[in-house]
């Protein structure tokens, strides 16, 4: 017997695939990818012209973004595996927090002595925008559902009375 391909029967016929659980580690994959692989590179780019302390300014600003996102993606993939219609919720609140949370950093508490304010703000900029077109991208390929799988109402295949008088 021939094994049918992944996402059709043996018939032939295609089977339709499902949503993913949770498309919110993938969203986070894609992310830190981007934000992690263009920060590293720029990092070490500028640790032979500009030198040690601007490349490790420009690092700790990729950082920072890194880990203030992805704390949020991680926390929507936690109330999405407990209960999913929370997900959404839980990524907007946390959305909120994590401003309120960078701008009290940005606004009391300063950079280390041994950070580089300009090298650091071009650093947490580039990664903010890399993670936006990360986030974005990763979200637009993201197989959500969009109708409710416990609609007890009949569809017009299933034989209901659609287009009866």
């Amino acid at each position: 017997m021939i094994k049918p391909e992944r996402g059709s029967k043996a018939s032939g016929a295609l089977v339709a695939s499902s949503a993913p659980r949770s498309p919110w580690l993938g969203i986070l994959k894609t992310c830190v990818a981007y934000t992690v692989g263009v920060g590293t590179l720029a990092s070490l780019a500028a640790w032979p012209i500009l030198g040690a302390r601007e490349a490790g300014s420009l690092a700790f600003g990729c950082a920072l973004i890194v880990v203030f996102f992805g704390v949020s993606l991680l926390v929507a993939e936690w109330a999405g595996r407990y209960r999913s219609a929370w997900a959404l919720p839980a990524f907007l609140f946390m959305y909120i927090a994590k401003i309120l949370g960078m701008g009290f950093l940005v606004l009391f508490s300063g950079l280390p002595d041994w950070v580089l304010a300009p090298y650091f703000m071009w650093g947490a900029l580039g990664s903010l925008v890399l993670w936006q077109f990360g986030e974005i991208r990763a979200f637009s390929r993201a197989r959500l559902p969009i109708f409710n799988s416990d609609d007890p109402s009949p569809s017009p295949s299933a034989g209901g009375d659609h287009g009866q008088p």
